[in-house]
């Protein structure tokens, strides 16, 4: 998730914990970075190489903020970020 040049307004990690027979331990990275005019909202599981990343225009840092540690109380998987943020900000996404 580095990215030279770029502040990373916030970054949160999620641990889970293995439960046999029905998780694998795991940690999910959360993290908002302003990348000139954009906020980039970007989530990545450790054990995969996928990043998933989306960018808003127009919207708030502490709005941006607040959706963030939504996700990471929520636990929102990493492929579904650009889904629940095109259903909170809609065409900001």
């Amino acid at each position: 998730m580095e990215q030279a040049g770029q502040e990373y307004l916030a970054i949160y990690r999620r641990d889970f914990s293995e439960l046999e027979g029905l998780q694998k331990a795991e940690q999910v990275t959360y993290a908002l970075q302003r990348a000139k005019d954009t906020l980039c909202f970007h989530a990545k599981r450790r054990t995969s190489k996928q990043e998933i990343s989306c960018s808003l225009c127009g919207l708030d840092e502490a709005f941006a903020g607040r959706l963030l540690c939504y996700m990471y109380e929520n636990a929102v998987a990493p492929e579904q970020v650009p889904d629940v943020l095109r259903d909170l900000c809609g065409a900001a996404v």
